[in-house]
């Protein structure tokens, strides 16, 4: 009897975890860095880029620090997005590492 309630219980898990997935992944943050525009989903998925027309008049240097700040800065955002939708739709179970 027992065993039948944790087979029930595995299998309600894993289609919250299929739609937490599918959730994730539609879910889209944008972020504006100096110019560096990013679109992320909550599965930490870059989903587009675009750099602005005179990006490549900078040096190297500064270029890879602020492509690195405007990454850092769309990930940011992208967890939040990710810890929001992993409340909602677990419930509020105590999941570690989405808390």
């Amino acid at each position: 009897m027992e065993l039948f309630k944790m087979a029930k219980e595995a299998m309600s898990m894993r289609s919250k975890v299929k739609e937490m997935e599918k959730t994730l992944k539609a879910k889209i943050v944008d972020i504006d860095y100096k110019g560096i525009k990013i679109s992320m989903n909550a599965k930490n998925e870059i989903v587009s880029l675009k750099l602005p027309e005179d990006f490549n008049q900078k040096s190297v240097k500064d270029m890879e620090k602020i492509m690195f700040s405007a990454i850092q800065e769309a990930i940011k955002e992208a967890q939040k997005a990710m810890a929001e939708e992993s409340k909602k739709l677990m419930g509020g179970m105590n999941i570690p590492g989405l808390n």
